[in-house]
Formats: C-alpha cells, structure tokens, sequence
C-alpha cells in the first residue's frame, strides 16, 4: 500500500518537476540573450582597443556594422523582454503584447539574415544555421498571426517560435566553451563559431517541439491559451485537455474534453481556467 502510494506521489510531481526546469529555462535564456544584448552595446559605443585579441578582433567586426547591429539587437532585446508578459496571467489576452511582438519577430528575422551576410564569423557553417533556423522561426512567428484567432495554436506556435530564438541564448554557453578551451584545441572563432550556432539552436529546437509535443506541454499551452479575460473572443469551437486526477486518486490521467462555445464572450472561461491550474501546476 505505501508502495502504491508513493508511485502515485512520484507521477503527481512529475508535471511540478517537468514545468520548473521550463520555467528555470526559460528565465535563464531571457538573462542571457539581455546581458548579451547590452554587452554587445556597450562594446558597440566603446569599443575595445585591448583584451584577448579574438575578443578585439570580434567588436571590430561588428563595430563596422553598426547600424545593422543596432537594428537587430535592440528589436530582440524588446522581443525578449515582452515574451514573459505573453505567459502572464495577469496580462493573458492583452492586445498590445501581440501588437507589438509580431513586428518586432518580423525585424528581428528580416535582421538576422542581414546579419549573417555582412557580420557572420563562422562562415557558410554558420550562414546555414541562421539559414534554417531563423527561417523555422519566422515560419512559426507568421503560423502564429495566421492562427491568431485560434488561441491554442497561437500560442503553440508562438511558444514554438521564442523556443527557437532562445537558441542564440543557449549558443553563448557553447561559445564560452570553445573560448576556453581554445588553448588547447587552437580553434579560432571563424572555425567553431558556425559549429555553436548549430549546436545551441539545435538544442533549443528540439527541445521546444519536445516539450510542446509532451501531455504536460500541450495542457500547459491551453491553460496559457485559454486563461485571458473574460471578454477573450474564441473560435465556434475549442479543445482543452488538462491533466486532472481519476476519481479514486489512484492516478494522474490526461482526459481530453471539447467544449463548444458560441461566437463572442466566453462567460465561464475563468472557472475552465481555475480548474487547469489546479490540476497542472506552474
């Protein structure tokens, strides 16, 4: 019997465990892609004229191109930082965070393969993975304002698309490593820089679509989805899954249920919204 009982235990923390390490992620990157944006201003305005010199060769390179950086960096840096608001309940369903986080994708993408033409240090190796990768994101980011009426799949693609540019965030960890171990290897930045690119990008794009694709992820997205106001405008016709407990509390099942709404207000959606987040914990 307590045996069972801690079995049951173990599966009811699994989802608290899953969506901490999310969560921890997800700040993490946002820290990142932040502190990396600023340094990479501050060396913009005052660029080093000492230090490592692959550090001094790299400001040299961008400094050259400095408009194009600016315009790249500061529209993510603004991306980056709205991307909590779109997860908060306090702000689910705000018009003004998509209003302003739809443009800033587009320059951010349109930026980026501009980048990787005039600033990219790795070469082919790394013009690919701009290539692929932002390419994925501006796919997701355009699905997601294709599908913005549908709030389910919005927010699953928008998930999709920020999951995919928190790459570069998981990139930078990856360059360190390269810079450190450089006395050893004797690789230079044009030789591994393209190689971070695709590993951290990589790491992120398969994680996301992990992620999504898991009964935790996909319950988390519809409780994100579907947790806006009261006066949130839905589909004819929505599907919420949720993970909720059998009624002699033996297990944690996914029990999928569809609710069929007429055009316009949703009076009860708060109540669906409470009893998601009772059921998945943040």
């Amino acid at each position: 019997m307590a045996a069972n009982t801690s079995t049951r235990t173990a599966e009811l923390e699994r989802p608290a465990r899953s969506l901490s390490w999310v969560r921890i992620g997800f700040w993490i990157s946002i820290v990142i892609a932040a502190a990396a944006v600023i340094r990479r201003v501050v060396a913009l305005g005052h660029p080093a004229t000492s230090g490592p010199p692959q550090m001094v060769a790299l400001d040299a390179v961008f400094v050259s191109h400095k408009a194009l950086t600016l315009a790249h960096i500061l529209p993510a840096l603004a991306f980056v930082a709205l991307t909590p608001f779109l997860y908060s309940r306090r702000f689910a369903g705000a018009r003004w965070v998509e209003q302003f986080i739809f443009p800033l994708g587009a320059v951010v993408g349109a930026t980026a393969y501009a980048m990787s033409i005039n600033t990219s240090i790795g070469g082919w190796l790394e013009r690919s993975a701009v290539l692929l990768f932002n390419t994925l994101f501006l796919y997701s980011l355009a699905r997601a304002w294709q599908l913005r009426h549908e709030a389910s799949l919005k927010m699953e693609w928008m998930t999709r698309a920020i999951g995919i540019l928190f790459g570069i965030a998981t990139t930078r960890p990856v360059m360190g490593i390269f810079f450190a171990t450089s006395p050893l290897t004797h690789l230079q930045p044009s030789q591994f820089f393209g190689i971070a690119f695709w590993i951290g990008f990589s790491i992120n794009t398969v994680a996301v679509e992990w992620w999504l694709r898991s009964r935790y992820g996909r319950a988390k997205v519809e409780q994100f989805a579907y947790s806006g106001p009261r006066d949130f405008v839905a589909p004819a016709s929505c599907r919420h899954r949720w993970l909720r407990q059998s009624a002699d509390g033996s297990a944690a099942r996914e029990q999928a249920r569809s609710f069929e709404f007429p055009q316009g207000r949703l009076p009860a959606l708060h109540e669906l919204s409470l009893r998601s987040s009772q059921t998945v914990p943040l």
